[in-house]
């Protein structure tokens, strides 16, 4: 198991990479966008790109996880190429779909999203730019599969530089606005297509799975209802800001967004990008439910680290990327998103029982009741709490989510689960992260930033006093702070980390 541990230790560090570069270039351009874009302005934005994941979610019903549980399959492992073509095909046609029925209501829609007909050629740079996602994301879920985390990287890296010189280049030398950023993100996704045409053609036969199709089908549809749902969960709150709050609430929120979702964009996407073929392999193994046991409580540590540090420094962070004081009451809004997120990553790891059991109407059968719970909580909380009200309204749903996953997930295919110890980083990190609001916020900065990486610090030792540690992970910990507290051995040590 331990060595099970350590690569996918390795691999989401590689898969890191990409999404690393993927949120610098975003944190590059968000002191552009709060210059060049107004408040409002920057709300359009923002809904342009929900409403971009949504149409994502409904228009690739969801096959990628199909693709992903039959890909694997030890009865298909010889059609692995006709079934990524099958795949490929069936998401083009549905793709052609959404363009021939939507283009010719842009205009509508337009004037119903964003409250003005001016926007109708934005509309259809939105559907464009849906469709390109559907393909790469379809695309780079093949690479996952075959584990080739160093091109994943490298084709989103180039992807990105692309998309970055461009944004720049529209929105501050052209002055295009809105429009310019869907542009330039609509020429990044095609030339990372264009960068994967080798691989593409090496890992497809031109022959049509009818009968696997439709297994896939009847597999991935009640996925593709949850998939649905958990894209409206994550952006309702947006909408919801958006028409109850306005424009100018929906470009403060959407900044706090863009900030919190750092972590779920670098930690828990990487980390599920390197552990999905995993888990998929390790299906059949002994001794495979104590992997998947400890890959939640190992994940959840990590992320807790890392909440820790973005939420303590959201109020500078914010002020660091906005030089508009207008943007920086966004900081608040921060915690309580990457907490929702915390939730997200256990209920992730907690599905996977029911993935294996191919139980996944009970996954859409719960994403729907929570998708009614949150429209209702943001309702009512935005209209109290404004903007923040519409995080708590999202960290209520997560939890809740999660809850029911756990609790079904764990009634069809029983995994020992460390939950004990998920909940006290859960409630430590909690009482941290409270304290810093509450008591240091208002310091000066330099005892405030000095004490707050003191609190992230004694967190790790905290959970000791808890009996957090196995004494097997003791033991570890003691041999890594051996290996690695020279840096004199830094150089060697780092040799002996193989990439594949």
């Amino acid at each position: 198991m331990l060595n099970n541990i350590k690569l996918a230790t390795k691999d989401t560090l590689i898969y890191s990479l990409g999404n690393i570069s993927t949120k610098i270039i975003g944190l590059i351009l968000l002191p552009i966008y709060t210059k060049e874009l107004t408040v409002a302005e920057y709300g359009v934005l923002g809904t342009v790109e929900i409403t971009i994941q949504v149409l994502i979610a409904i228009f690739s019903f969801s096959l990628q996880r199909a693709l992903s549980r039959w890909y694997w399959d030890k009865r298909y492992r010889d059609k692995q190429k006709s079934i990524f073509f099958t795949t490929l095909v069936f998401i083009a046609i549905g793709i052609l779909l959404m363009l021939v029925l939507l283009i010719p209501f842009s205009g509508s829609f337009s004037q119903s999203l964003l409250d003005s007909g001016k926007y109708t050629y934005l509309f259809q740079l939105l559907l464009v730019s849906a469709a390109f996602q559907i393909l790469s994301r379809l695309i780079l879920i093949v690479v996952r599969l075959q584990r080739k985390a160093l091109l994943f990287s490298i084709s989103n890296i180039f992807k990105l530089v692309i998309t970055l010189g461009l944004t720049i280049y529209f929105v501050v030398g052209l002055q295009r606005g809105v429009e310019g950023i869907i542009e330039a993100q609509i020429i990044g996704f095609i030339s990372l297509i264009l960068f994967n045409i080798k691989f593409i053609l090496k890992n497809i036969s031109p022959v049509f799975e009818r009968i696997i199709l439709k297994e896939m089908l009847l597999f991935s549809y009640p996925l593709a209802i949850s998939g649905v749902g958990g894209v409206l969960l994550t952006v309702t709150d947006k909408y919801a800001v958006r028409f109850v709050g306005g424009m100018e609430d929906m470009g403060l929120y959407n900044l706090g967004f863009k900030v919190g979702n750092v972590l779920k964009l670098l930690f828990i996407n990487s980390v599920f990008n390197a552990i999905g073929p995993m888990r998929y392999k390790m299906m059949d193994q002994p001794n495979n439910k104590r992997f998947y046991s400890k890959l939640m409580t190992y994940t959840s540590f990590g992320f807790v680290i890392l909440l820790l540090g973005l939420s303590l420094f959201s109020k500078e962070a914010i002020r660091v990327l906005a030089s508009n004081k207008e943007y920086w009451g966004a900081y608040q809004i921060v915690p309580i998103l990457v907490f929702a997120q915390l939730f997200e990553l256990l209920r992730r790891n907690a599905n996977f029982g029911l993935i294996v059991e191919k139980k996944t109407k009970i996954i859409s059968m719960v994403m729907i009741f929570v998708m009614v719970l949150n429209i209702g909580l943001n309702i009512g909380f935005i209209y109290f709490f404004g903007p923040i009200g519409a995080a708590i309204a999202l960290l209520i749903s997560q939890a809740i989510y999660f809850g029911l996953i756990y609790t079904y997930s764990q009634r069809h295919y029983f995994i020992p689960y460390e939950i004990r110890k998920v909940f006290i980083m859960i409630l430590l990190s909690a009482v941290i992260v409270g304290i810093s609001y509450l008591f240091l916020n208002s310091m000066d900065i330099i005892p405030r930033i000095i004490i707050k990486l003191l609190l992230i610090a004694i967190f790790p030792v905290l959970l000791y006093f808890f009996k957090f540690y196995d004494p097997v992970e003791i033991d570890r910990l003691k041999g890594a702070w051996n290996k690695w507290r020279k840096p004199k051995k830094w150089r060697e040590n780092l040799k002996n980390i193989k990439i594949k």
